[in-house]
């Protein structure tokens, strides 16, 4: 089983995957490798610096809160 380390030393484009530095990355999006609240390194996900859209998306009934819901469905007898 292969080992893969947070790329905590960021984004390196600089050479090919051979070559590539370690805990580095040559493919990073929206990405921080330390967790500013609890000061350790943690990989996560970028705060915005702007918003994404001017309108506010769901007109009247703003989106509050998104979810994911599982649900099985039993046949009737």
């Amino acid at each position: 089983m292969a080992e893969l380390p947070f790329p905590v030393n960021g984004l390196h484009e600089g050479l090919s995957s051979e070559h590539q530095p370690p805990t580095t990355s040559p493919y990073l999006r929206n990405v921080r490798p330390f967790d500013v609240t609890e000061e350790r390194a943690r990989g996560g996900q970028r705060p915005a610096l702007v918003k994404a859209y001017d309108e506010q998306i769901g007109g009247e009934h703003p989106v509050l809160i998104m979810c994911a819901i599982t649900t099985t469905y039993i046949e009737p007898e």
